[in-house]
């Protein structure tokens, strides 16, 4: 496969590799990748666990933010 990059491009690559030690301009582009793999696969469990949350207050199993957030303030400004 061959690309073509903007100038642009190929200078944030060479920050890159320059700056993070990446070898090839291939590992910085696989990193780039790899992170939005991880990107797409946190946004699907953001939304499982506020699928989660959701089910939890329909059943009742919440608590006040008012109570919450009072233990909270508690909590780290004695630390």
């Amino acid at each position: 496969m061959s690309i073509t990059l903007s100038p642009e491009t190929q200078k944030l690559i060479a920050e890159r590799m320059q700056r993070d030690g990446y070898p090839s301009a291939d590992d910085v582009v696989r990193a780039a990748l790899e992170s939005m793999d991880q990107e797409d696969r946190l946004d699907g469990d953001t939304l499982a666990a506020i699928d989660r949350a959701e089910a939890q207050i329909e059943r009742g199993e919440c608590r006040d933010w008012k109570e919450v957030s009072g233990e909270l303030r508690k909590k780290y400004s004695a630390e």
